[in-house]
């Protein structure tokens, strides 16, 4: 390749790179405007914007799982999730699960 096709081609990535960064510049213009118009139209507030996780409801009004199967009391499974190791050597010995059921 010959360095007039190698500068031809910087040429071009460099116009390319300009033209890339001002498509960034006017789209970030409109979506920092549609942003702003959202957080004012449903009065959002910058604790909420700061929050982790869900916004409608806070980490301390959600109620703890319901253990559905229990080996003892340091080994135990809700039934979601991946499964303990307790439960898994259950498997393999080919018992089932079902006998560490939690009778509500």
């Amino acid at each position: 390749m010959s360095s007039t096709k190698l500068s031809e081609i910087k040429s071009k990535i460099a116009e390319l790179q300009k033209e890339a960064d001002d498509i960034i510049k006017n789209e970030r213009i409109a979506i920092i405007k549609e942003i702003k118009d959202k957080i004012e139209n449903f009065n959002i507030t910058v604790e909420e914007l700061q929050r982790k996780g869900k916004t409608t409801k806070s980490a301390s009004t959600k109620s703890p799982s319901v253990i559905k199967f229990r080996k003892s009391d340091n080994e135990y499974w809700v039934g979601r999730g991946p499964k303990p190791g307790w439960v898994k050597d259950v498997e393999k010995r080919g018992e089932s699960i079902e006998q560490y059921r939690v009778q509500e």
